[in-house]
C-alpha cells in the first residue's frame, strides 16, 4: 500500500487493544500490520464453520469435546490479537498513515465479518447445539440449580431418544418455556410407579443406595430448607444415572400407561420435586429440541464441568 501522508501519527494502545476486543485483527490493521491483521480476522471467524462441520460429519462421542475445544481456541486467539495489537502500538513511536487508516475501512470489515459470523452463530444455536440454564431442582443430583449446559440439538435427527437420555423440551403447558428431563420409557413400553417403586414394562426398576458423602459438595435448599433425603444410582436398561428421593415423603403411584407411539415418558431425577410426564403426560418427540451433553458452568462444583453423567 502506498503512503498517503507524511505525518507522523502516534499509535494509542488503548485503541489497538480496543479494535481487537471488537474484533481480532483490527488492531493490527491500526499498527499498519495489513497481513497479519487479515490472518487474525480470518483465525477468530475460522471456530464456527470448523464447529458447524463438525457436527454436519461426526455424532462421535468427541463431537463435544472438539466443539467445547474450539470454544476455547476462539478466546486464546482473542486474547493473542489484543496482546500482539498492544505490543505493535508500543512499538509504533513515528508512524506513518497508511491508505487503509481509516475509519470506513474498519467499519466495512468489521461489518462483513460480523455479518458472516452472526449468521453462523445463528444456524449453531438453531441446528446444532444451545445453551441453556436450569433455575429448578427437578433434576437433582444431576442437574443443580444455576447449572448451564449445552444440548446437542442434531443428537436425534437419525434416531429417537432412548431410556436414560436427558432432554430438553418444549413445556407441553406452557410453550414459551423449555423443560429438561429423564426419558424413562418410549412408544410402546408400559409405565407405573406402586409403592414408589418404578416399572417399566412390568419390571420393576433396580435401584442402589449410594452414601450421603456422594452429596458433599452438591447440597442445595428448596424453598430456604436443606433438601433431605437419599441418593440412588437406579438402572433402567443399558442406563444408569442418579436419582434423588426425599425424605419423610408418601409412597408415589402412577397408573400403569402404555406411552403412545411418537411419544416418550419422562421424570426428573429428583423424583418428589419434579413436573413431568405424571402431571403433563408423554411428550411428544417433535417438541424435543436436544439431549443435555455438556455442563459448560456448573453450579456449586467445577470438578462436574463436561460430559452429564
Amino acid at each position: 500500500m502506498t503512503q498517503t501522508t507524511n505525518t507522523k501519527n502516534q499509535r494509542h494502545i488503548w485503541i489497538a487493544v480496543l479494535l481487537s476486543l471488537i474484533m481480532p485483527g483490527l488492531g493490527q490493521i491500526y499498527c499498519g500490520k495489513l497481513a497479519r491483521g487479515l490472518v487474525f480476522t480470518f483465525l477468530n471467524f475460522l471456530p464456527l464453520p470448523v464447529t458447524i462441520g463438525l457436527f454436519a460429519m461426526s455424532t462421535s462421542s468427541l463431537l463435544m469435546p472438539a466443539v467445547i475445544a474450539m470454544i476455547l481456541l476462539a478466546g486464546l486467539i482473542q486474547l493473542t490479537a489484543i496482546i500482539d495489537s498492544a505490543f505493535l502500538a508500543h512499538n509504533a513511536k513515528e508512524y506513518v498513515l497508511k491508505d487503509y487508516n481509516k475509519p470506513v475501512v474498519y467499519v466495512l470489515l468489521l461489518v462483513l465479518i460480523t455479518t458472516g459470523s452472526v449468521g453462523s452463530a445463528f444456524y449453531l444455536r438453531e441446528q446444532l447445539l444451545e445453551a441453556f440454564r436450569v433455575p429448578t431442582a427437578s433434576n437433582y443430583p444431576t442437574i443443580l440449580p444455576g447449572d448451564r449446559f449445552i444440548a446437542n440439538k442434531i443428537a436425534y435427527k437419525s434416531t429417537d431418544p432412548k431410556r436414560g437420555d436427558l432432554i430438553v423440551f418444549v413445556n407441553p403447558e406452557d410453550r414459551r418455556i423449555n423443560y429438561i428431563n429423564r426419558v424413562i420409557a418410549v412408544a410402546g413400553e408400559t409405565v407405573e410407579i406402586k409403592n414408589s417403586e418404578l416399572y417399566v414394562n412390568d419390571q420393576k426398576l433396580q435401584r442402589q443406595k449410594l452414601p450421603q458423602s456422594t452429596l458433599d459438595d452438591i447440597r442445595i435448599q428448596v424453598r430456604d430448607k436443606p433438601l433431605e433425603g437419599d441418593v440412588y444410582e437406579e438402572t433402567n436398561g443399558d442406563a444408569k444415572y442418579k436419582i434423588f428421593l426425599a425424605g419423610h415423603r408418601p409412597p408415589g403411584y402412577f397408573a400403569k400407561m402404555t406411552v403412545p407411539k411418537h411419544h416418550c415418558f419422562v421424570l426428573g431425577d429428583n423424583r418428589n420435586h419434579s413436573k413431568d410426564s405424571r402431571y403433563f403426560g408423554p411428550v411428544l418427540l417433535a417438541t424435543v429440541k436436544g439431549r443435555a451433553d455438556y455442563l459448560y458452568f456448573p453450579a456449586k462444583d467445577w470438578s462436574r464441568f463436561g460430559k452429564i453423567r
